[in-house]
């Protein structure tokens, strides 16, 4: 499996994690934190003008983070793939996962403009 490293400037502060396209985006007022729902993770991301977000997205045996997760949930992958994306980008990457249903755990470094994001499925 392999670590994929990435750095996004989201022009609406979040990108996504669905199992397949055309999901419903969980939304809140406060933007506060990873929302979800079983189809779709909403991330939050830095204002695309204060810079790039740096993502890794990997297997939970070769990504980890250095304390609890801010989110650890299932996520539906009925297509096997996970795909990251925005309101704009159709796809920033997507992996290959073993079930229609897969456990993602996210690590965010601020709960609102996070500049470091960890994406660690299975």
């Amino acid at each position: 499996m392999t670590v994929q490293y990435l750095s996004i400037a989201p022009e609406y502060l979040s990108f996504y994690v669905a199992g397949r396209r055309n999901v419903d985006i969980p939304l809140h007022m406060d933007r506060k934190g990873v929302l979800s729902s079983d189809d779709c993770i909403n991330i939050p991301a830095l204002y695309w003008n204060d810079g790039d977000t740096n993502v890794t997205l990997g297997p939970a045996s070769e990504v980890t983070g250095t304390r609890a997760p801010d989110f650890d949930g299932i996520l539906n992958t009925p297509n096997n793939e996970p795909i990251l994306f925005d309101a704009i980008e159709p796809e920033f990457a997507i992996a290959q996962v073993p079930s229609a249903k897969t456990r993602i755990r996210i690590w965010i470094d601020h709960p609102t403009e996070p500049e470091n994001v960890v994406i660690a499925w299975g």
